[in-house]
């Protein structure tokens, strides 16, 4: 219950917020943006944000192969735009996304539990520290360009951003080291033998495993985040073309940052609070407001269309999985194997290869 208020709630936040921007920014001023804008733009925008989430299902494939998973990429990615489609339209369910993917490899492919959910945690990391960096890049140069705070406020974000990269620093000291994090939060906690808690220990032992900085497949799965970032970098770009306006690379990686901190906040599609950083930010760029406000538009169509298609394969996986259940307990009552699970696409890895790296 609590969750659906929250949701009716944060849904309410964004549209206060869209229909304040609107207002305030003025309709006229945002269609005039368009007049450049034409269908092919909008088709070449739509393929970019597709092609974002083709390397992102790369990438999780590859991490589970680096556990000795295998699973089609396909497949894949089914998984990912369902997943993508929950975080885009339920946001303020933590990780929603990420569990479904996990749980539906568990069921389908049979592949443990904690390399499954390990496999998830990895993808959501690489992402997370290249998110960041180039967070902090973009908005500190945006703080450069525009002079806006004042040196105090200043003060304030170089602080904020030292500790976020300190914490992903200690996060990678640690994995490097295969020094257990969780089990320092269970000790603290008295949760040793709490349910989940040997789950979560292999688990971080799985995440552990594969960072490792003599692996190749991890500085693959980085490399594959930057060219997430690349795409949606080119997406900005050309988009802010296609609206008729000129802007630098700088300035464009800034945009960037500041999508992917309006997208912080639980509020379904980022509705509301994307339209009020981005005309902000453009303002300041001397871009205009009516351009933000354009530029977010054709962005949540773009990802709502591919969320829309991710809703799709989610419902198909919603359907098979009561099929799985109902016929689950049929097979349990007469005695036969579950006919919807398949074999486990999983080898037995018990250290990891001492020359994954040659």
């Amino acid at each position: 219950m609590k969750k659906v208020l929250s949701f009716f709630v944060s849904l309410l936040v964004g549209l206060g917020l869209l229909i304040w921007t609107t207002r305030l920014i003025g309709w006229e001023k945002i269609e005039s943006s368009f007049r450049f804008f034409t269908f092919g733009s909008g088709i070449i925008i739509l393929l970019l944000t597709a092609a974002a989430i083709l390397v992102r299902a790369w990438r999780w494939q590859t991490i589970l192969k680096d556990r000795g998973c295998h699973v089609p990429i396909l497949r894949i990615f089914e998984y990912y735009l369902s997943g993508n489609a929950i975080s885009f339209f339920v946001p303020m369910v933590i990780f929603g996304g990420e569990i479904f993917r996990g749980y539906d490899l568990k069921e389908k492919y049979n592949i443990p539990w904690s390399k499954s959910i390990a496999s998830v945690v990895v993808d959501r990391i690489l992402e997370l520290t290249v998110y960041i960096l180039v967070a902090v890049f973009g908005v500190t140069f945006f703080l450069f360009e525009t002079s806006f705070p004042s040196y105090k406020v200043g003060i304030i974000i170089a602080l904020g951003a030292a500790l976020v990269v300190a914490l992903i620093a200690l996060f990678y000291f640690k994995s490097f080291r295969g020094e257990s994090i969780i089990h320092f939060f269970l000790k603290k906690l008295n949760l040793q033998k709490s349910d989940g808690a040997d789950t979560a220990m292999e688990a971080e032992k799985e995440i552990f495993q594969y960072f490792r900085p003599r692996k190749k497949t991890m500085w693959k799965g980085f490399a594959l985040s930057f060219l997430v970032e690349l795409l949606f970098l080119a997406r900005a770009f050309l988009l802010i073309m296609f609206l008729g306006k000129n802007i630098g690379i700088i300035s464009a990686i800034s945009v960037v940052a500041f999508s992917s901190l309006a997208i912080v906040l639980p509020i379904p599609a980022a509705l509301g609070s994307h339209d009020v950083v981005q005309s902000f930010v453009f303002t300041q760029l001397g871009l205009g407001a009516g351009a933000g406000a354009a530029f977010v538009l054709v962005i949540r169509v773009a990802e709502f269309t591919m969320a829309f298609i991710g809703m799709l394969f989610f419902f198909k996986f919603g359907i098979q999985f009561l099929q799985s259940f109902l016929f689950k307990k049929l097979d349990k009552l007469i005695g036969r194997p579950n006919r919807f699970r398949k074999p486990s696409q999983c080898v037995i890895i018990e250290k990891d290869n001492e020359n994954s790296h040659q």
